[in-house]
Formats: structure tokens, C-alpha cells, sequence
């Protein structure tokens, strides 16, 4: 169990099924990389293979919360990006030739509202050691989306692509990284159980 400000937290559930998020954050940044090699591909079909990524990756993001982090105290700020990010999937899927002018705004604004999200999900676990790193993928999300929208329609040309991938692998390694926070916890408590 940690102290922060003379309060004591535990990880919970996620303590002990810290390889679930650690396998959500693989499968994140995966997606993430995977979207990186089709950006010279930016196109209807790529506008709906991301948007296929997007509605995965809430999906997967919406049953972690649900299912894996019942006493999480973010649990309910999880829940609400991954079902952003299948809104911002199904309504790539549907019109995919409007996808790539419309949607690129809608992401844009979408980007900045996730990483607002993940910045507040960063200070209610300032506990853990690497909140900064949480706290440093919110802002460049927030940045992302920002620059999608101040550079509309042209950025419709390139942004889906690139600024979904670049935002799936945060996720990813914002997940990465409270996994390996709550092993490492997970390890201590252990060790001094058994000591």
C-alpha cells in the first residue's frame, strides 16, 4: 500500500490483474503502430480500417472498466473514453467518404476531449510513480486534436491516420504504464506478506 499526502491507496483489483492492462496497453500501442504503416494509405479504406481500430479499442477499453477495474478510482473516466472512442469508430465506419473531411474535425475535438480526460485520470493517480508520463499523454493529445482542428480541411488529407495511431499508442502506454505500477505493488505487497 502507498502514502500520498498521508493517505493511503491501493490498487485493488488492478493490483492483482495488473496483466490484463499491461495486455490492453500491448494491444493499444499495437493498433497504434499498425495505423502508423497505413498513413501513405489515407483514404476511404484507411478512414474505415482506424475507424475498425477506434470501435476495438473502446470496446476493449469500456470491458476493462467494467469487468477489471471494479474498485478503480478512475473506473468511470475509462469507461467514458473507450466509449468515445467507439462513437468516433462507428461514425467512421458509417460514411467513410464524409469521414475524411468531416470526421477529421470530430476527431480533432474528440483527441482534445480524451486527453482532458486522461490529464484528470493523471491527477487522481498522482499516487503512482509515473502520473507525469500520464499527465504528459494528455497534454500531447489535447495538442493532437488541436492541431487537427486549427488545420481543417487540410488536415484531412493526413490527420485521421496519423493523430489515431499517435493517440492509440498513448493510450497504450499510459496503460503500460499503471500495469507495471500496480506489479510492482502487487510485488511489494507480496514480499512483505511473505517476509
Amino acid at each position: 500500500m502507498k502514502k500520498f499526502g498521508g493517505e493511503n491507496v491501493e490498487y485493488g483489483e488492478v493490483k492483482q490483474n495488473w496483466v490484463w492492462l499491461l495486455g490492453l496497453g500491448i494491444i493499444f500501442m499495437t493498433l497504434g503502430f499498425a495505423g502508423l504503416l497505413l498513413l501513405p494509405l489515407v483514404s476511404i479504406t484507411s478512414v474505415a480500417i482506424f475507424g475498425a481500430f477506434m470501435l476495438v479499442g473502446g470496446t476493449l477499453q469500456v470491458i476493462q472498466g467494467i469487468v477489471k477495474a471494479k474498485d478503480w478510482k478512475s473506473r468511470t473516466l475509462h469507461i467514458i473514453m473507450g466509449v468515445v472512442y467507439i462513437i468516433g469508430g462507428i461514425a467512421t465506419l458509417e460514411n467513410p467518404v464524409l469521414a475524411t473531411t468531416v470526421l477529421t474535425l470530430v476527431l480533432g475535438f474528440s483527441l482534445m476531449i480524451i486527453g482532458a480526460i486522461r490529464i484528470g485520470v493523471a491527477f487522481q493517480n498522482r499516487d503512482i510513480s509515473q502520473w507525469a508520463l500520464m499527465t504528459l499523454s494528455g497534454v500531447l493529445t489535447v495538442i493532437l486534436g488541436f492541431l487537427i482542428v486549427i488545420q481543417w480541411p487540410w488536415s484531412s488529407l493526413w490527420a485521421i491516420g496519423l493523430f489515431v495511431s499517435v493517440d492509440l499508442i498513448m493510450s497504450g502506454a499510459n496503460f503500460i504504464a499503471i500495469a507495471l505500477s500496480a506489479k510492482a505493488e502487487h510485488e511489494a505487497t507480496t514480499k512483505t506478506a511473505a517476509g
